[in-house]
């Protein structure tokens, strides 16, 4: 004897189901397509961010070791031009009166400020020095001790400012007072 076939009955599935598989397949796929999208735009802003501070601080690193190459300059007390800058030397500002410096243009320029050897990936950094006037030397001290030099209580106060750029444009702009006995 041989087994009858079976036979499978389906159910009958009502016309507005059909294919409703296929539609929430379909929006799931969607929606985990635009999270993706949203984590992968912020991946990118979150490295540029990461780049643009690396760049920075390397501009500031360039800035640091072109003030300290100013320093030198204004040690060997620079001759001053009678007005504006010349060659990283400038002379004193009027009181009330922007600083040369701080044209728009002033570091795009060539003439007025020095340019630096000091170079990191690219970026080179320019100072000037100001005559800042003569001031007390913060180098006197009160001592007792009868045998020591005289101090000069005066002393050659210059304004030194440095400027360094990257090519993305992170820009620094640093600032000191050097005082030369």
């Amino acid at each position: 004897m041989r087994n009858p076939p079976k036979i499978r009955i389906q159910p009958r599935l009502p016309a507005q189901q059909r294919g409703a598989a296929l539609v929430v397949v379909l929006m799931l796929l969607l929606i985990v397509t635009l999270l993706g999208l949203a984590s992968m735009r912020g991946a990118i802003l979150q490295e540029r961010m990461a780049a643009n501070t690396v760049t920075r601080a390397q501009a500031f690193q360039v800035a640091e070791a072109v003030l300290r190459e100013a320093e030198r300059f204004a040690a060997g007390k620079p001759a001053l031009p009678d007005e504006g800058c010349e060659n990283g030397a400038c002379a004193r500002t009027v009181a009330g009166e922007e600083p040369a410096w701080a044209a728009d243009d002033f570091w795009d320029e060539a003439g007025g400020y020095q340019l630096t050897e000091e170079e990191l990936d690219g970026i080179r950094g320019q100072f000037v020095v100001e005559d800042f006037g003569r001031g007390v030397s913060s180098s006197c001290t009160n001592t007792l001790d009868m045998s020591a030099d005289e101090c000069v209580s005066q002393a050659q106060v210059y304004r030194i400012t440095v400027h360094s750029q990257a090519a993305n444009g992170a820009e620094v702009l640093l600032q000191s007072l050097y005082e030369v006995q």
